[in-house]
């Protein structure tokens, strides 16, 4: 897979504010850890600079799941962290994991003809394949509730370095027919999950998003 084609991503990206400010870089340690610092480094007055920002690497040397986990990310996947400004309170964020392996579920699913699952509470699957997962994380600035969403997708990488990653490790692009994209792809991805996070956010409802979600969801 070729690096990131970052003049294709802004001419055809559609969203209102998510992945408007693109932050790319070709190696980096973690998306998510370059995102935390930007916040250490912002202060309440200078947050619209940075909402919706995404960052974005060929590969990540140090990228973590959740626990802490290593996330090897190696060139062939989409390793990127969205930072964005919420309302919800708190308790509400971790529905921010769901809704956004949902947004990518339903990108493949209705693109791709990917059958896709999210295996609880943050990985993505192909039947027994995984493929992806997500790492949500917040901070409090000033009165604002910062919000790191962080996604990592096997699209086509090295088949001897994905076998290295785990055996039931998979790449999109095995799974479909299609070409996958992964400029198009990314932007499928944030303008789903951008128009389902203001449904949620304007509603205050997570129970019709969450019959959706069900439908794909399993425990083990």
């Amino acid at each position: 897979m070729k690096s990131f084609n970052i003049e294709k991503f802004k001419k055809l990206l559609n969203t209102e504010i998510f992945g408007r400010n693109l932050i790319y870089f070709p190696d980096i340690a973690s998306t998510n850890d370059y995102a935390i610092t930007m916040l250490d480094n912002t202060d309440a007055l200078r947050l619209d600079e940075i909402n919706g920002a995404l960052i974005l690497a060929d590969k990540q040397s140090g990228g973590r799941g959740r626990f802490n986990r290593q996330w090897l990310s190696p060139p062939g996947g989409l390793w990127f962290s969205l930072i964005f400004r919420t309302r919800l309170s708190s308790d509400r964020i971790p529905a921010m994991t769901l809704i956004a392996a949902f947004s990518a579920a339903d990108v493949l699913i209705r693109y791709y003809n990917i059958n896709a699952s999210i295996k609880w509470p943050n990985d993505l699957y192909y039947g027994e394949h995984k493929f992806g997962g997500i790492l949500s994380e917040s901070k409090t600035i000033g009165p604002f509730n910062m919000i790191i969403l962080g996604m990592g997708l096997n699209i086509a990488i090295n088949k001897d370095i994905i076998n290295e990653i785990d055996k039931k490790a998979a790449n999109l692009q095995d799974m479909s027919e299609k070409e996958i994209d992964p400029e198009l792809l990314l932007i499928r991805i944030l303008k789903n999950f951008e128009e389902k996070y203001n449904h949620f956010l304007q509603s205050g409802d997570f129970g019709p998003i969450f019959k959706k979600i069900e439908k794909i969801l399993r425990y083990n």
